[in-house]
């Protein structure tokens, strides 16, 4: 299916709101929900689609909505992407399509090339082939514990949904520290497939910082 569940909208909108993004990678735009999202928050934003599937870029008009939709593997980005900068990444309902290799790979390759990187999926939801397409399977399994490697991210999560936040290594005015309490604040609603009140959204910062004696000051190394 080339759509994304609803149950984490509220958050991810609040989440492109703060960040303000002048250039956005949306990874498997599918039916182009983010690229919609972000080109009615910011107009003029700069939009890149990654789409493997030619039939979803000519039924959605993903040309009208991006300012360059590429056809291929999400996978090949690790080779043919290696100048690239954005300010966000969005890989929405896209990871679980992906070999659980390919798909640490791509998450290692883009934090050199982002200030953020936003992963929407599923865990526990069996799909295999939808309407011929074989891309739309599942075929990687991923929760928490496979974000552990990254130094500073955050999550959340509602049924079967959840959400992941990295902080990529490109300098950025945000802090993702901030970004998490903001987004906190406004005690968003997270609802289920029915559209039904589950909980409010609370952010869990996930934060390992490494510092240094340097002279008679304390130095954090990574990212804040």
């Amino acid at each position: 299916m080339p759509y994304s569940a609803p149950n984490l909208d509220e958050v991810t909108k609040a989440i492109i709101r703060a960040v303000a993004p002048q250039r956005v990678l949306d990874i498997g735009c599918g039916a182009g929900k983010y690229g919609e999202i972000l080109r009615d928050m910011f107009p003029a934003v700069e939009l890149i689609g990654v789409e493997v599937e030619k039939s979803y870029i000519e039924r959605f008009k993903l040309d009208l909505i991006y300012d360059d939709v590429r056809l291929m593997s999400a996978t090949d980005l690790v080779t043919t992407d290696i100048e690239a900068a954005y300010d966000l990444v969005i890989i929405g309902d896209c990871i679980e399509h992906l070999p659980k290799s390919a798909g640490l790979d791509l998450l290692n390759f883009l934090t050199y090339r982002c200030a953020y990187a936003m992963v929407v999926c599923p865990e526990c939801y069996p799909q295999n082939s939808k309407d011929g397409v074989n891309s739309e399977a599942h075929i990687s399994v991923w929760s928490e514990r496979d974000f552990e490697w990254h130094d500073l991210w955050a999550t959340t999560y509602v049924t079967n949904m959840m959400l992941f936040l990295l902080r990529g290594y490109l300098k950025y005015p945000l802090k993702l520290r901030d970004l998490v309490a903001g987004i906190n604040e406004l005690q968003l609603p997270l609802n289920n497939d029915s559209g039904k009140f589950i909980k409010n959204c609370q952010l869990e910062l996930r934060a390992n910082l490494r510092t240094e004696q340097v002279g008679e000051n304390r130095v954090i190394y990574r990212h804040t």
